[in-house]
């Protein structure tokens, strides 16, 4: 349930050193409603960061969640990327998440329910608390249908078609990452969904030379915008100090 205004803390950080460039998805902010809302979902939006790049000229790529994924399989296709930070690719591994209910989310938004896929997406994507995704189908689409009043909330909804088209067409495919060659950070929080951190763990044990960095503390929010629950901080001293590090698996403070 994101777009990219929601990284802004993180890449007015990054922009100290970098020249950025903070960019909406297919589906997502200022790129406005899906032109095509249907499959394949991963390869137009690999293209899409790969248009961008050229016209920027940027080599290095910070994919957050379902973008990191996107991230990833431009690098596949060529893209000019040099260097890679993938933050919790959501790759399911062997039904780490269960992708099954994908058929009740769909279901709902070709009827526009949109509170139903709403709380059908907590569910597959374990939104929040445990607690929380854990409650009835019922009482989640009621939750939702208070958050859904916000325009915000709504759009951020809709454009949950295009993340979990990604996620459902990459599903046990993670030996894919495997053919990356630019140099990778993986990051994720010590906090998250064991499907994530089970996802990060694969993607920097394939990539070759990729470092892992878990974050002590944090979950999926982390990247977010401060008043979002992120701790943008956290994840741009990764960044910074990543080029110096050797290969490995650590945990950052």
């Amino acid at each position: 349930m994101q777009e990219a205004s929601s990284q802004r803390d993180l890449a007015e950080l990054l922009a100290e050193r970098h020249t950025v460039h903070l960019v909406d998805r297919r589906g997502h902010g200022a790129s406005g409603a899906l032109p095509h809302p249907g499959p394949p979902h991963t390869v137009r939006e690999a293209d899409d960061l790969r248009a961008v790049l050229e016209a920027t000229g940027a080599t290095s790529v910070f994919g957050v969640s379902s973008g990191a994924i996107i991230a990833a399989r431009a690098a596949l296709v060529g893209a000019p990327i040099d260097a890679l930070a993938l933050f919790e690719p959501p790759l399911v591994i062997d039904g780490s998440a269960d992708l099954g209910a994908l058929s009740a989310f769909d279901a709902a938004i070709e009827r526009d329910d949109l509170p139903t896929a709403m709380g059908v997406a907590m569910k597959i994507a374990q939104m929040g608390p445990p607690w929380m995704f854990g409650l009835p189908l019922p009482v989640l689409a009621a939750a939702s249908r208070r958050m859904l009043r916000s325009p915000v909330v709504a759009e951020r909804a809709r454009a949950l078609v295009a993340d979990f088209g990604v996620v459902r067409e990459n599903a046990d495919r993670v030996d894919d990452v495997a053919g990356v060659t630019a140099r990778t950070l993986v990051l994720s929080g010590s906090a998250t969904r064991p499907y994530l951190k089970r996802a990060a763990t694969a993607v920097a044990e394939r990539i070759p030379g990729a470092q892992h960095v878990v974050l002590p503390g944090e979950w999926h929010s982390v990247t977010q915008n401060r008043g979002e629950r992120g701790r943008p901080t956290a994840s741009r001293r990764c960044c910074s100090t990543s080029s110096r590090a050797e290969p490995r698996s650590t945990r950052a403070g």
